[in-house]
């Protein structure tokens, strides 16, 4: 992009050696070179000067007191975009943006047509923003699909998917808003779809353009415009990097007072839990009861004669399910009122006189008044000893194929014994997800739903699952 420097992978491993070794100039290195990309990068994702500069910021401050984090020099960049995107995310789930935002302005270089300027940012609203993410990342910032599956927590071949449709929607978006603009003299069924030329159209009615474009000889013809999508979005400026922050960002990198600051900005950083961040909640960590009350509560039970507590066996499974989604701390309450650390707590065990692998001082034991034997109960036929349990069985899934709708059913089988399923995620444009658990030979459907706006020809995705397998979809349009 005009204005922003070249930087080669060779670079970036040498930035990050130096910064993990303390190297003063390591990190105002890092801002010349990365700074205009990544409040480029905050803007579109905070559309607010202020907000995107103040993301940047502690995003930058997160990078220097967290690089231990980085697992291998020659993954920096992809995290530093990852540590970014973390840090604008936060912002918007906190709400933490003005009421009124400020965008910035247009960075320097940027000359072009103003008429193709609008159409192509009319034709990337068409698109979601997942896909404009993807297209941005990967042309704009050029990134690889493992340095874009570590920012968008997906898969390299899902990443690589997400942007070979998104490049291929906003050709075809380009295509139809193109035609909506110029075609409506040429053919009456564009004019009727579009409208009149003052109504903003949406994305649908673009979408609707676009289908009826495939199948029109003369929208085929006045459409069949080969624009790369990089060159599209070579159209779109970039924001203007704030001259005050560089200084703004070296001062607390480095200033002693600003030691406490530092600290809490690399504590609030948290890497997200596993999944695809952004707005939707994220699963929690377990948290861990506090050890205080635990203390307590035993010391209590020991002075009212208990010589031996021992916890239920399925208690941690219970907090951890009760942790999906949910807000946990040590004083936090537990359902039903309870603390984590009342719920803890079993009921007491009796304990057995024979001394065999207890402590011989039983001055603390409770004093139990002698009783006289009980007569010997009647022999009753053993129980049967319970049948041992089925082995786990394993997962098949297989995929579907959408013909006339946006739907369509994957279905996945036990084979062998009971088994848990869960979609785990999917890839490309479509949406799923569901949970549960199957008997052997039992099988479990799931609606996978198709989420592009422009499809012409057809296109493809897939479904991931807890147990590795992916059911692939697919759809013609």
């Amino acid at each position: 992009m005009p204005g922003w420097p070249s930087i080669d992978r060779a670079e970036d491993e040498r930035l990050a050696q130096s910064l993990w070794a303390g190297e003063m100039t390591a990190l105002p290195e890092i801002y010349d070179a990365y700074a205009p990309r990544l409040f480029d990068y905050c803007h579109v994702l905070l559309r607010d000067e202020e907000a995107a500069g103040l993301a940047l910021h502690d995003a930058l401050i997160t990078v220097q007191e967290r690089i231990g984090d980085l697992p291998d020099v020659r993954l920096f960049r992809g995290w530093l975009y990852a540590v970014t995107r973390r840090e604008c995310l936060r912002r918007r789930a906190q709400d933490d943006l003005p009421a009124h935002r400020r965008p910035a302005a247009e960075a320097d270089g940027f000359g072009g047509d103003d008429a193709i300027r609008r159409l192509v940012h009319t034709a990337l609203l068409v698109l979601d923003g997942s896909q404009r993410e993807a297209l941005d990342l990967s042309l704009r910032h050029e990134l690889d699909s493992h340095e874009l599956a570590e920012i968008l927590s997906v898969l390299p071949h899902e990443a690589s998917v997400r942007v070979a449709q998104a490049r291929q929607d906003l050709d075809h978006a380009f295509t139809a808003v193109v035609v909506a603009a110029t075609g409506r003299k040429e053919c009456p069924s564009v004019a009727e779809m579009a409208g009149s030329i003052d109504e903003p159209l949406d994305a649908e009615a673009y979408g609707s353009i676009a289908r009826h474009i495939a199948n029109c000889r003369t929208c085929s013809a006045h459409g069949n415009r080969k624009v790369a999508t990089a060159r599209l979005l070579d159209e779109m400026p970039t924001a203007a990097l704030p001259a005050a922050l560089r200084a703004h960002v070296l001062n607390t990198a480095v200033a002693p007072e600003s030691a406490n600051l530092r600290h809490t900005i690399a504590l609030r950083a948290e890497p997200p839990a596993d999944g695809e961040p952004g707005p939707e909640p994220q699963r929690r960590r377990r948290s861990t009861p506090g050890l205080v009350p635990a203390i307590v509560a035993c010391c209590l039970l020991i002075v009212g004669g208990i010589l031996l507590v021992r916890p239920g066996s399925g208690q941690s499974d219970v907090d951890g399910e009760q942790a999906i989604g949910a807000s946990e701390s040590p004083g936090s309450a537990a359902p039903g009122g309870a603390s984590p650390s009342d719920s803890a707590i079993p009921s007491p065990s009796r304990t057995s006189g024979d001394g065999g692998g207890g402590s011989k001082d039983n001055s603390t034991a409770v004093a139990r008044p002698s009783r006289t034997p009980a007569p010997t109960p009647p022999r009753r036929s053993p129980t049967p000893p319970p049948p041992p349990p089925q082995r786990p069985g394993t997962l098949s899934v297989s995929g579907c194929r959408m013909n006339d709708g946006d739907r369509c059913s994957a279905t996945v089988t036990a084979h062998g014994g009971p088994a848990e399923w869960r979609v785990t995620g999917t890839s490309a444009n479509v949406s799923a997800g569901g949970s549960g658990t199957l008997t052997a030979g039992q099988t479990a459907y799931v609606t996978v739903t198709r989420r592009v706006i422009i499809c012409l020809g057809g296109g493809s995705g897939s479904v991931s699952f807890n147990s590795g397998a992916h059911a692939p979809v697919t759809w013609d349009c």
